[in-house]
This record gives structure tokens, C-alpha cells and sequence, in this order.
């Protein structure tokens, strides 16, 4: 990890350069271009001839050192490097180049970093920092922040790594890199691992599994989802772990790595110890011609079941979490931030736990008993029978795992929790803008920050507004306008679809759990539409 984020660092050194003349800006990007392929031999070659062309232009000669630099590095020939980063260093000085400077002395401490000499990476990441603040370069000072915490955390120094840790995250949010965002998270979340804070880790953790989902990233969805399982299994909740594994393994990975073999064997001990125990009637009964059928049908009802399980403990021990930290004294501003938001949640929360209980034994829970139902059945059916009823199970098993996703659906909110109400917005439509042809234009004015329980009922509302319009209007493009001045909220959501009469149309759930939210916010909602004229729904909620 730490030589991956070295490489970065360095990709970042080669890409921000200042802009040259055109000749030799075209020459360096020839050589980014070498590099990408890992022709490191080639791309110094090249650099070496240009050196020799620009010996005497002193504004071009520091940037082909430090390009110079950073192709020795990733070519693992780190003293070359050293020696380039030092010759770009002493130039910057002569010439008082600040941006020079900084990205040398970025260089020295990612060259330092990779040949674990971690006390001179510190020094020199430590002066880079103040020049990139000066220039305002958020990318090289997330990069830089990453990176001294990767340090401080390996040399068990967890407040100043936390610290960093934040500190990237504050400039990846800046610069809205989500992939560095999501690689931060994971490092955080592993830096309180190590020293016994497994819970705190199981938040950072899941913010890097919740980003990794939201920009399609296999490998960083499979990474955090079995780490987070290992945490629950330290904090020795076997049924959470067993989810999380279960998650981990649909992804497509291998679970059984070799430091965690112990772990999981102990863990699979437990599962199919209580797996035998439940299904012992059943494997009696079966017989040699459907033996392989039926346990896979035993096996994949118990692992619904213990989904629903897991679901309905989360939300009783989040609750519970809750009310223990609202007894306690609470030391420091993060643990501040995050009691505030926690009251502001408990009362909606407990809601929705109560909501999710009833779709659980109401929905989830009868479409299970059809489906055990069917699985005894196949024990005393002819063969030929056999066909029919295993097209109701197949036809049940996928309700249940519909209904189950929906619930699960239902629960994420935690990206509010992070970043707050509009970059919760700005995500939202950004996906439904990549996955579907619908066109979004936002203005955003929040005058103070809103609490989080009524943020996520704006949120919930602007959800219910954007399914309405991907399901009815037929749309290409919506105006969504969100004011909050003078502890007024002002929600204009307009777009230009079929439109409907509101006079004749039947009000859906959707326009109606939309009316119940304004409502519960003492708000006023106005819909304007007619047909062929889009849709138009303004929402104005006084004095917050």
C-alpha cells in the first residue's frame, strides 16, 4: 500500500507540472506517455537528451529534473532520483520558485518514503506542506497527508495519523477526487484497527465501502467489505462477520488468505455447526437423486435468514449505541460532531427501525415460510413433479432477495452523516446522471448547516421527486433549486417531461409519501403541471 501511494505522489509530481512552451510541453507529455507504459529505460533516455537541449533554460531544466526524478523512482533507481529531486531543489532556491520547490521537496519525501527512511520522508513532506497550501494545490496536499499518515500510523503515533487521515479528506473533498477519498477511508480505518478501535474503524471502513460502490470499484468494495468482517469478528459479533464474508465472497475473491486462515476457520466452525443443527430434520429425508439440490435450497434460506437477522441487530445496536454515548462526557470535536448527529438521527431512526421490523415479518418473513413450504414439498414429490416446484422456489427465492434488497436499500444514509446535505445531492444526481439520460442542473445555497435529521428528510424528498420523474415524466433534464436563507428552506424541482393533469392523475405512494414529508416538516408543497408542459413541485418550509 505504502509503495502504491508512493507511485502516486509521484504520478501526481509529473502531471502538474507548470505549463511551458509548447515544443517541450509536447515533449514531456511524450514522456508521461513512455512512462504509463513502463518503459522507464526509454522515457530517461529521452529526458536525458532534453536535459542537454535546456541546459542553459533555467525555466525548463528544473521541470525535466523533476521528471527525471520521478521516472528513476518508479524505474526503482531511487538514489538517480534523489539526485534529480536535490538538483530541482537547489534551482527552485536560486530562482525563489516556490512551485518548484514544493514538488521537490514533495519528491524527496516520496523517494524517502519508498526506501523506508521514514524520519527524512516526514522532514521533507513536513516543509512541502506549507508551499502547496501557499499555491493552493489540494491534490498534492491530499497526497501529501496520505502519505504522513501511512507513516505516523506504521510508527503507532494514531492521533497524529488520525489527523492527517482528516486533513486528506477535507482536500480530496476540495478537489472531489472520490478514488483517493475512498483509499483515505480504508487507511484511516485500518490505522484504528491496528490500535484496537475497532468500531471507529468499522465507520471509516464502510464510508470507503459506500464510496467504492458508488464509483464501481470492484477491488475497493471487495477490500473493505472483508475487512469490515474481520472487525466484526474481533468485536466477537459472529453473525455480522458472517454477512460481511458472505458479501465478500459474492464479489468474487478468495476469502482464505493466509494471516486470516485461523480467523475464518473458527468462523465457518460456528456457521456450520449451526447449520447442521437446523438443517439436521431436512438432510435425513433427502435422498440420493436430489441430495445436492435441496442442501443448496437449505443453504441459501439460511443465509436469507441470517441476513434479515443481521439487519434487524444493526439497527437495535446502533440504537443502543446511541443512547450509551449520550451518558458519557464527550472529549474532543469529531466525538462532538458526531453525538450532535446522532441525536439529530435517534428519533428518525427508530422509525425506520420500527418500519424495516414490520417489512421484515410481514414481506420477507412469509415469502420464507412459502419457500420452506416448497422445499418440503420436494422431499415426497415424483421426480417429474420435481421440475414445477423448483420453478416456485426459484420464482420465491427471488422475491425474498428483491425484498431483501429494498430494506437494505432503505437503510443508507451515511453519506449525509460525512459530507453533508449537498454533496449528498451532488452524488445522487451525478449517479442517475451516469447510469440514465437525465441531465441535472443544481443550485445549491445553504446559508447554515442543517441539522441531520432534517437533511435527511430534504434528502428523502428530493429522492421520492427524482423516482417520480425516471418512472412517469419521460424527462431529459431537471432544474432542482435548494435556497436556505434567513432560517427559511425554499425546493424547486422542475423538469420537462410529459406532465400530468393534476386534477384526473391518481395520486401514487410516491406523491404521497412526498405530501406526508412536507407535512411532518410543517412545509407547503405547490405542484404545477399540465400535460406536455413538464412538471413543476415547489416545497417552502419557514423558519427552520
Amino acid at each position: 500500500m505504502i509503495r502504491r501511494t508512493i507511485l502516486i505522489i509521484s504520478l501526481l509530481i509529473s502531471t502538474n507540472l507548470l505549463i511551458c512552451q509548447e515544443p517541450v510541453e509536447k515533449q514531456l507529455e511524450a514522456v508521461k506517455e513512455i512512462l504509463q507504459q513502463g518503459e522507464y529505460d526509454s522515457a530517461i533516455s529521452v529526458l536525458y537528451g532534453m536535459a542537454d537541449e535546456f541546459k542553459e533554460n533555467t525555466d525548463v531544466i528544473g521541470k525535466i529534473y523533476i521528471r527525471l526524478g520521478t521516472a528513476h523512482c518508479i524505474g526503482n533507481s531511487i538514489d538517480a532520483g534523489l539526485k534529480y529531486y536535490k538538483l530541482a531543489f537547489e534551482l527552485g532556491q536560486e530562482q525563489a520558485n516556490n512551485s518548484l520547490i514544493s514538488k521537490a521537496l514533495l519528491g524527496l519525501g516520496a523517494a524517502y518514503h519508498s526506501l523506508d527512511s521514514l524520519d527524512k520522508a516526514l522532514h521533507y513532506y513536513s516543509l512541502s506542506i506549507p508551499l502547496l497550501e501557499i499555491e493552493g494545490d489540494t491534490s498534492n496536499l491530499s497526497g501529501v497527508y496520505s502519505n504522513l499518515g501511512l507513516i505516523q500510523s506504521g510508527k503507532a503515533m494514531i492521533n497524529d495519523a488520525y489527523s492527517s487521515f482528516k486533513k486528506a479528506l477535507f482536500n480530496q473533498a476540495k478537489s472531489k477526487d472520490s478514488i483517493f477519498m475512498m483509499e483515505t477511508f480504508f487507511n484511516l480505518g485500518m490505522a484504528l484497527s491496528k490500535s484496537g478501535l475497532h468500531e471507529k474503524a468499522l465507520v471509516y471502513l464502510d464510508s470507503s465501502r459506500y464510496i467504492s460502490h458508488l464509483t464501481n470499484s470492484t477491488e475497493g468494495l471487495s477490500r473493505a467489505t472483508r475487512q469490515m468482517a474481520i472487525e466484526y469478528y474481533y468485536l466477537d459479533n459472529f453473525r455480522a462477520s458472517s454477512s460481511y464474508f458472505f458479501s465478500y465472497d459474492s464479489i468474487g475473491h478468495d476469502l482464505f488468505h493466509q494471516s486470516d486462515k485461523e480467523k475464518i476457520l473458527e468462523l465457518e466452525t460456528k456457521f456450520k455447526t449451526a447449520e447442521i443443527e437446523r438443517d439436521n430434520a431436512f438432510k435425513q429425508a433427502e435422498i440420493a437423486q436430489n441430495k445436492r439440490q435441496l442442501l443448496l435450497l437449505s443453504l441459501f434460506a439460511l443465509f436469507l435468514t441470517i441476513t434479515a437477522i443481521a439487519i434487524y441487530l444493526f439497527l437495535t445496536q446502533r440504537r443502543k449505541r446511541l443512547k450509551i454515548a449520550s451518558e458519557k462526557q464527550i472529549q474532543g470535536l469529531l466525538q462532538e460532531q458526531e453525538m450532535k448527529t446522532a441525536y439529530a438521527l435517534l428519533e428518525g431512526q427508530d422509525r425506520e427501525r420500527k418500519r424495516i421490523a414490520a417489512e421484515l415479518h410481514d414481506n420477507l418473513g412469509s415469502i420464507l415460510v412459502t419457500l420452506n413450504m416448497y422445499a418440503d414439498a420436494l422431499q415426497d414429490r415424483k421426480p417429474e413433479e420435481m421440475k414445477g416446484l423448483a420453478e416456485k422456489i426459484g420464482e420465491t427465492a427471488k422475491l425474498a432477495n428483491d425484498e431483501t434488497r429494498k430494506i437494505s436499500h432503505s437503510l443508507d444514509s451515511g453519506l449525509i452523516k460525512h459530507f453533508g446535505l449537498e454533496a449528498t445531492i451532488k452524488q445522487l444526481t451525478e449517479a442517475v446522471s451516469s447510469a440514465r439520460n437525465l441531465i441535472f442542473h443544481l443550485s445549491i445555497q445553504l446559508e447554515d448547516t442543517l441539522g441531520s435529521e432534517f437533511s435527511l428528510e430534504i434528502y428523502r424528498i428530493i429522492q421520492e421527486l427524482i423516482n417520480n420523474t425516471l418512472k412517469h415524466s419521460k424527462a431529459t433534464k431537471v432544474h432542482l433549486e435548494l435556497t436556505h436563507v434567513s432560517g427559511s428552506l425554499n425546493l424547486i424541482f422542475e423538469d420537462n417531461g410529459i406532465g400530468f393533469n393534476k386534477d384526473e392523475i391518481m395520486r401514487g405512494m410516491g406523491l404521497k409519501n412526498i405530501e406526508n414529508r412536507v407535512q411532518k416538516l410543517d412545509g407547503e408543497l405547490t405542484i404545477d403541471s399540465s400535460p406536455g408542459k413538464g412538471s413543476t413541485f415547489i416545497i417552502e418550509i419557514a423558519q427552520l
